[in-house]
């Protein structure tokens, strides 16, 4: 084998860290026999997207990756009507647990809220802030 070595790069190449990527994709699929899908449900006022969902979709399961809407639009209901629309999406592609994590200063109580349950917490995981795994449960 060649000498490896290892360097820290600041700012990598797109297609390198695209290659990491795919390399762990693939050992994913090795071992789950199964590839997630990507799709996002966005909110538009008038056009222009004002929040929104990321999302991966496996057979079994659904993953919020990223959810967010801007300030102007928060707190008035539009990211639990955003849940209520992925959970009829999940509902009709026969799925029964959505997935998310979150921060303590992000949106614990909103998760909580809307019928998410905290599985795992990992205290102090960023700059003196928990980290929360939560789950919900569908019912058809």
């Amino acid at each position: 084998m060649a000498k490896v070595q290892f360097q820290v790069e600041p700012h990598p190449a797109q297609e390198d860290e695209a290659l990491l990527r795919a390399g762990i994709v693939a050992f994913n699929v090795s071992c789950i026999h199964e590839q997630a899908s990507h799709f996002c449900l966005f909110a538009r006022d008038d056009g222009q997207l004002i929040g929104g969902a990321s999302l991966w979709q496996h057979s079994d399961a659904f993953y919020i990756d990223v959810l967010w809407f801007e300030d102007n639009y928060r707190r008035q209901g539009l990211g639990s009507e955003l849940l209520d629309r992925l959970d009829q999406q999940a509902v009709s592609a026969g799925i029964r647990k959505i997935f998310v994590d979150t921060f303590s200063f992000q949106a614990l109580d909103f998760y909580e809220k809307n019928g998410f349950e905290v599985i795992a917490c990992v205290p102090q995981y960023l700059l003196g802030h928990d980290r929360y795994f939560l789950k919900k449960t569908l019912s058809f």
